[in-house]
């Protein structure tokens, strides 16, 4: 069995930390505008929190191997391929049983480990996963694989059949 070194509550607390900031949007209407006044700055209205979710396989499932494919949705956010600078923009990486790298440096590339998806990929099947226990960690990353401030990332657990 593999024993990770960072505990999923404090992985979810880091991801409910960055996924959840800004505040809500509000029910009033905005004030009327004068006639040739400029419209409010885009920073009136609160960004759509960006956040990225496994949604297979789901946390906790058992899967049959020893190939599984992990399937990525995202909000408030484009996935675009790697190296094209958009604001609001990223491209998935997801580590195998591995914890987050440094979060101010480029995530790396590990075969088997750290998963660069630099084509704007949305699924990646893990290949010759033997039984046991498993953490995905899906982590996006800017044009230059540095991963996006705020943390824009998920994990799940899941087990593969004997």
């Amino acid at each position: 069995m593999i024993r990770p070194r960072l505990t999923l509550p404090v992985l979810l607390a880091a991801s409910l930390t960055a996924n959840c900031g800004g505040e809500a949007p509000s029910d009033q209407e905005p004030a009327a505008q004068s006639a040739g006044e400029e419209p409010a700055a885009a920073a009136a209205q609160p960004a759509t929190p960006m956040t990225v979710e496994i949604t297979s396989p789901a946390d906790g499932a058992t899967v049959d191997g020893p190939a599984v494919l992990v399937t990525l949705d995202v909000s408030g956010l484009e996935i675009v391929p790697a190296g094209e600078d958009r604001p609001r923009s990223g491209h998935h990486h997801l580590l195998v049983n591995v914890d987050l790298p440094p979060l101010d440096q480029p995530i790396p590339n590990v075969p088997g480990e750290s998963i660069h998806m630099g084509a704007a990929q949305t699924e990646f099947e893990l290949t010759d996963l033997s039984p046991g226990e498993y953490r995905v960690i899906a982590l996006v990353g800017d044009f230059a694989h540095v991963p996006l401030s705020p943390l824009v990332v998920d994990a799940v657990r899941f087990t593969v059949r004997e």
